[in-house]
């Protein structure tokens, strides 16, 4: 449900509190990739899929997607512990395939160890129905907090170890007492994923092996297999026999090589298709998801975009200066690197001004005033005229000023309409020119 709907009137919101770091978080995560995260997250919950299941519990219903900002916040000063989603029943997501950073294990099970201690008889969860009784409270906890620091230091013990990130997933698997409860099976989060995270938590990217340094890219790879196999002919029947014989994960591969070489393949699309829902029947519920959802995007029966409804709420939910926040990362530098241009937007209306420079192929944010007497000036008379434009070209409308500046929308000579159009035209505002 869209949080707007709790918001009686807009102008003398309630009170809204939230950690004092979640401004900085939304900045760092949300402003940024916010349009593949969709994806990512539609495909993790199996919108889409008949028959599924969230991982928490039913299918997810999106409906409207929309975000009030806090005003009121709290600190570790303010507020001893909070459940959140600390505490739920299933393997905790420590890494989610939708799209994050590893959360870190520490963190997580000392918070859990933070609830136990302070014995309750009630635990309030965010997903699922509360729990009551002191004493299964403490056992919940306390096996949940030891699953996640197992997972944590056995990781490290074989990262130390010099085992591979796939290694230590080979190696790392939680013990009897742990796995069998029903509150810590992998139907959300997996051990996998997590000890992959703990690698990358502590260790990035760089696996260890030379070989992972400068890898061939995909499509190269995929040269080299039909190579291998006897050209594409050799690689679908290769995954069609793959198939036949219950190694799916074979079979996705060797379909998936032939249709980066040629995605016309109606065979290999289908053998992929099929390989990818096999995977989805026979794994956990929200892994099964994304291979079920990728499976109808590889079938063409379903084409994921970032919704026009959703970038219109994204647009005029967030703060005008995150708006801003966006614009480095959507700067198309192969094209406008060798510009130098400085633009200052005012807005009458709340009194804000921040500047747009452009050098050395990046675009730069700030609040002050570039040291320079070239600057360019577009007043607005309210900022939602400004929002207007940035979602015009989001959804791909296109320039929305062909006819002229509408009222309340001025350019500071010797500021020219072309000249802003050249400029914003170096940003990649379509959201959806291209999906994965």
């Amino acid at each position: 449900m869209d949080s707007n709907t709790f918001v009686e009137d807009p102008t003398n919101p309630p009170e809204i509190w939230a950690d004092i770091k979640l401004l900085e978080t939304i900045e760092k995560f949300q402003t940024h990739a916010f349009a593949i995260r969709y994806v990512r997250a539609t495909r993790q919950f199996g919108n889409f899929v008949n028959d599924t299941n969230g991982g928490l519990g039913n299918k997810l219903d999106q409906g409207e997607e929309g975000f009030v900002f806090p005003n009121k916040f709290v600190d570790n000063h303010t507020v001893e512990a909070t459940i959140a989603d600390t505490f739920y029943f299933a393997f905790p997501n420590l890494y989610s395939i939708r799209g994050t950073p590893m959360r870190d294990p520490k963190l997580w099970y000392t918070s859990v160890q933070n609830i136990a201690d302070l014995s309750p008889d009630y635990l309030v969860l965010s997903h699922h129905y509360p729990v009551e009784g002191k004493e299964k409270i403490q056992e919940y906890l306390i096996k949940y907090r030891d699953a996640i620091q197992y997972v944590h230091d056995q990781s490290v013990r074989y990262i130390n170890k010099g085992f591979y990130p796939d290694q230590v997933v080979e190696l790392v698997k939680l013990p009897s007492m742990l796995a069998n409860e029903s509150y810590l099976q992998q139907c959300y989060g997996t051990v996998p994923w997590s000890s992959k995270g703990v690698f990358q938590l502590y260790l990035g990217w760089f696996s260890g092996d030379p070989i992972d340094l400068f890898p061939m890219t995909y499509t190269e790879k995929a040269k080299r297999m039909q190579n291998l196999t006897g050209g594409i002919n050799g690689l679908v029947r290769n995954a069609r026999k793959a198939l036949r014989s219950g190694d799916n994960q074979w079979a996705l591969e060797l379909s998936s090589y032939a249709l980066e070489l040629n995605p016309d393949n109606f065979r290999a699309r289908n053998l992929k298709r099929k390989a990818l829902y096999a995977l989805g029947e026979a794994t956990s519920l929200t892994l099964a998801n994304n291979y079920k959802t990728f499976s109808l995007e590889v079938s063409g029966n379903l084409e994921l975009k970032f919704p026009p409804e959703y970038i219109h709420n994204f647009i005029y939910s967030f703060r005008m200066r995150q708006l801003f926040e966006i614009m480095p990362a959507m700067f198309i530098a192969e094209n406008c690197s060798y510009r130098t241009d400085i633009v200052r937007f005012k807005f009458q209306d709340t009194g804000l001004e921040v500047y747009l420079q452009l050098r050395n192929g990046v675009a730069i944010i700030s609040d002050s005033q570039p040291k320079s007497d070239a600057i360019y000036e577009i007043v607005y008379a309210n900022e939602n005229l400004y929002r207007e434009f940035v979602f015009s070209m989001s959804v791909g409308a296109g320039w929305p000023y062909d006819g002229g500046l509408p009222f309340g929308i001025e350019l500071t000579p010797p500021f020219t309409m072309s000249s802003f159009k050249d400029i914003m035209y170096c940003f990649d505002w379509y959201l959806n020119a291209k999906i994965d």
